[in-house]
């Protein structure tokens, strides 16, 4: 592909311009490939493993799936997407006492959330979407909002995944992109459900320590 040739929007492996916000309020017109109606398993996974401590910040949320998922785990969660539509429906959707939704980018979370407010922050297939320009932002505002010696929880699609879809993302991206505020302390091949995946996509669950 030239440089000056437009992405395919059903392919992004490899494509450092990451994929754009418009793509995002577009899709939710429909029902995304993520929205499979109930929680990720490599999440419930984590949660079995007692990774997560409140208060909780789950980044790209979605309709509140996983957000919902660790309130009744007894967690306070605060379910973060840049989509009005899917925060709608993530409020629709209800949860109790312990979840609320707000609308908000990941890359400039200071209206919703104070410095070191998060004793844990879940990202669900986010990550893999941000352009190489978006990602050290990303990690500066991940490292401001995670309490010391939080953690950072993140699902996202491996080099191992060969069908259409979001960017693939390495061990060694991940490492890199977090090395400044994060260490990794586990990584394990997992399947990401998705609508477009059958047999769930190939993706890594990571665990990350705050420095």
């Amino acid at each position: 592909m030239s440089a000056s040739a437009a992405p395919d929007p059903r392919d992004r492996i490899a494509d450092g311009r990451g994929v754009g916000a418009h793509f995002f309020a577009e899709v939710y017109d429909g029902t995304p490939p993520w929205e499979t109606g109930r929680h990720q398993p490599a999440v419930a996974q984590a949660v079995a493993r007692g990774w997560f401590r409140s208060p909780i910040l789950d980044l790209g949320c979605g309709t509140g799936a996983n957000a919902r998922l660790l309130a009744a785990s007894g967690h306070q969660v605060l379910g973060i997407d840049s989509v009005v539509r899917a925060i709608d429906l993530a409020r629709q959707g209800g949860g109790g006492d312990l979840v609320r939704f707000e609308v908000a980018s990941a890359l400039e979370l200071a209206r919703v959330v104070p410095d070191g407010w998060a004793a844990t922050v879940l990202d669900s297939a986010l990550f893999h979407v941000f352009s190489d320009e978006d990602r050290p932002k990303y990690a500066a505002e991940l490292a401001r909002v995670c309490a010391p010696r939080g953690h950072f929880i993140v699902v996202c699609f491996s080099e191992r995944e060969e069908r259409p879809g979001p960017r693939r993302v390495t061990e060694r991206e991940l490492v890199d992109t977090l090395r400044v505020a994060f260490r990794l302390e586990s990584i394990e091949a997992v399947r990401y459900e998705s609508l477009a995946h059958e047999g769930g996509a190939h993706a890594w669950l990571a665990r990350f320590a705050r420095a």
